[in-house]
């Protein structure tokens, strides 16, 4: 399988180091940005490089691109790419609205071609292992998941994080889906009960404490933080009606800055060729996703 990446920001070595050392197959054999710069080191690899995605996507032998641009722009350039027929596995957020989110999975279904969404902490060493703790939702009393850390940290060169409008928001909208992700996987679907956000002087969400239900009642509470300072924690607890509590520190281990991505990235290209090898993955799990940043925003929005 040939993959075309379209944009070159923070996150796409983590996509490069799992094409180039750790898989066979996908193979990477063309890349796209902006800034023609960030393509030179693949020239000299044979790889084909394009300043234009729509270039990109009319190359008849790449059959599926992973799309890594600023937020605001995963709509327009997945609804390109499945329209030209390729497979598409987005970054999170999937879109920034619901009605965006919808129109995707609308057409990934009536062309049946494959629309993922790249949630990387579901496929994390110590929260796959902590699943096996337990057999069934029915077992979970309730469920407390905190994502802190200090943005301008991690948006590294990619300035965009810090722009509502092309981010979506602040830490709701960038943190909030793969949080969301992280406990529907096993929860399944939630539904926003409550919001507290705080905002920065340029008015940007930077904490939030979002209180969320099952649907058979359980409650949820997550945890939010853009402007942590103490490093970064991403874990979750979950506590069992029988009494036992499972802690998963998703960074236990990883003692350099984001390596615990390097493995989480090679799952989700693995994944992602599984589900188009299957079929049947058509962006649900991205648009459950956006359905709750939205609900977040909203209940903030009633109580203003």
């Amino acid at each position: 399988m040939k993959i075309g990446m379209i944009g070159m920001g923070v996150i796409s070595k983590f996509y490069i180091h799992a094409l180039e050392y750790k898989l066979n197959n996908p193979v990477l054999s063309a890349v796209c940005d902006l800034n023609e710069e960030r393509m030179r080191p693949f020239l000299d690899e044979g790889i084909s490089c394009f300043p234009n995605y729509h270039d990109l996507l009319a190359q008849k032998d790449i059959d599926a691109v992973i799309i890594n641009v600023p937020n605001d722009k995963h709509f327009q350039i997945c609804r390109d790419a499945l329209r030209e027929g390729k497979h598409v596995c987005c970054e999170k957020p999937l879109t920034l609205t619901v009605g965006a989110a919808n129109e995707l999975v609308s057409l990934a279904k009536m062309t049946n071609i494959t629309l993922f969404t790249a949630f990387h902490r579901r496929y994390n060493v110590h929260f796959v292992r902590a699943l096996k703790e337990f057999h069934s939702a029915d077992e979970i009393a309730s469920v407390h998941a905190r994502y802190l850390e200090k943005i301008e940290e991690h948006a590294g060169e990619d300035k965009w994080y810090l722009e509502p409008e092309r981010c979506g928001g602040g830490c709701v909208a960038d943190n909030g889906p793969n949080v969301f992700d992280t406990l529907s996987f096993f929860l399944g679907n939630m539904k926003v009960e409550s919001a507290d956000i705080t905002r920065n002087q340029q008015n940007v969400d930077v904490k939030a404490l979002i209180q969320l239900k099952t649907n058979s009642g359980t409650p949820v509470h997550v945890e939010l933080d853009w402007a942590y300072e103490h490093g970064e924690k991403k874990d979750v607890r979950i506590m069992l009606k029988d009494g036992r509590k499972i802690y998963v520190d998703m960074l236990d281990g990883f003692t350099e800055f984001k390596s615990s991505l390097y493995h989480e990235y090679k799952e989700i290209l693995l994944d992602f060729k599984k589900q188009i090898e299957s079929g049947g993955c058509h962006g649900d799990d991205g648009l459950d996703s956006v359905r709750l940043v939205n609900e977040t925003y909203e209940l903030e929005a009633l109580k203003a």
